[in-house]
């Protein structure tokens, strides 16, 4: 019972971890919150969390290039 249940912790820190990896900690960062809390507060974070720099910045460059393109579609 009781390896049961660390297992199920560790897989769900490790899922926590692995959705938190573009995120502002990284996968390790969310990996350990989720250990030491619980990993329903990792995902309360990861929730709550902010994009990277990195994922900042493709998405404002995708919302340029997406506010530049001419609209193709046609009324009908």
């Amino acid at each position: 019972m009781i390896v049961q249940g660390v297992t199920a912790w560790l897989l769900g820190s490790l899922l926590i971890g692995f959705f938190g990896r573009r995120y502002r900690f990284g996968f390790w960062g969310y990996f350990f919150v989720s250990v030491l809390l619980t990993p329903i507060v990792g995902l309360l974070l990861l929730v709550a969390a902010i994009p990277n720099k990195r994922t900042r910045k493709i998405v404002r460059e995708a919302d340029r290039r997406n506010a530049a393109a001419p609209n193709t579609r046609r009324a009908s």
